[in-house]
């Protein structure tokens, strides 16, 4: 018997190109693919090529959601096909994603191909992937409308990181603009010391990079340091090089060399009318543990910056770093 197939039709008021390349871009997948209400990103592994794998697994109140498979072809903007399994062994149905430009738009038609036997769940399969390409609209209207500060309420699942490679986090941050503030608050010693640490940057290719942490003195009225992390409550230096600078939007850098780290830290700054879209990429991390750590730490530095940019007296760093790293060791896979 022939395979059954399942198709869903809809207008976008966005170009053909953004919306073909919001099915392959890692940082903003688990806003809407196989997101829903309530649920927590715990892996977002994405390798967007011809053969290459993706594995999206999300934790739903009646337990997690897997979902695997791989790219069988990839034709920007036009067409996208790959498939989709709940077991990283199986095959897998075959799901094609047709684009074509329409006005200011375009129109995207998606098939899912499914086993025969499976012909009874063709309704519920429909009306999946209608509320799918739904929160996929919401998304190109909204891109950033879901990330918040933890202080504004209970954070949503995406103002956690998302692993992206095994050895890989992305944390995006919605932050007060203007960029060249913001540029100003990574770069310059002085303001990067009352969020991060001070200390020089020479911003050019090769320049050193020097770290002065005191997580001690970085905010006001704080609980202890965690007993894990209580060696690392008095100064720390760190140094590293810059690899890579474009002034205000680009700065990438090496990690910890002091340590024998070969870890590398990317920061991309996007104006988004009066505000800039912070996307902060570590990568090359060696082991899970550190994964953990560099997640907790950064989760907990970036919610000072966005304080401090708006004006706003921050949390306790410690306070806010123990609960932040329970709930990393949570949603980062066990390797």
């Amino acid at each position: 018997m022939s395979s059954v197939a399942v198709r869903v039709n809809r207008r976008f008021e966005a170009s053909a190109e953004r919306v073909f390349d919001a099915w392959l871009d890692p940082a903003t997948l688990g806003r809407w693919l196989y997101a829903t209400q309530g649920g927590q990103m715990l892996r977002m592994d994405v390798d967007p090529r011809v053969g290459g794998a993706y594995a999206i697994v999300e934790r739903r109140p009646d337990g997690d959601a897997a979902h695997y498979g791989r790219y069988l072809e990839i034709d920007r903007p036009r067409r996208l096909v790959l498939t989709l399994a709940l077991d990283p062994q199986a095959r897998g149905d075959r799901i094609t994603v047709d684009i074509e430009p329409d006005g200011d738009g375009c129109r995207l038609t998606l098939t899912h191909e499914m086993a025969p036997e499976y012909a009874p769940y063709a309704d519920r399969t429909e009306r999946g992937w209608t509320t799918i390409l739904a929160s996929l609209a919401r998304h190109l209207e909204h891109p950033f409308s879901n990330t918040r500060s933890p202080r504004e309420g209970a954070a949503p699942m995406n103002d956690f990181g998302i692993v992206t490679a095994p050895d890989t986090l992305r944390i995006e941050r919605l932050l007060p603009g203007p960029i060249e503030r913001v540029w100003a608050y990574l770069t310059e010693s002085e303001k990067r010391g009352t969020w991060l640490a001070r200390g020089e940057m020479d911003l050019r290719p090769g320049g050193a990079v020097e770290l002065v942490f005191h997580n001690d003195r970085l905010t006001e009225n704080d609980a202890a340091p965690p007993p894990k992390y209580a060696k690392y409550g008095g100064e720390i230096q760190s140094h590293g090089h810059v690899i890579e600078c474009d002034p205000p939007r680009l700065l990438v850098f090496t990690w910890g060399e002091d340590n024998g780290s070969d870890s590398r830290v990317r920061m991309e700054l996007t104006p988004r009318g009066d505000e800039v879209q912070l996307v902060l990429t570590h990568s090359r991390l060696a082991s899970r543990e550190g994964m953990v750590d560099v997640a907790g730490g950064w989760h907990t530095h970036l919610g000072i910056l966005a304080d401090r940019l708006a004006g706003r007296t921050p949390a306790g760093f410690w306070a806010t770093l123990g609960p932040v790293n329970a709930e990393y060791e949570k949603r980062i896979p066990a390797t």
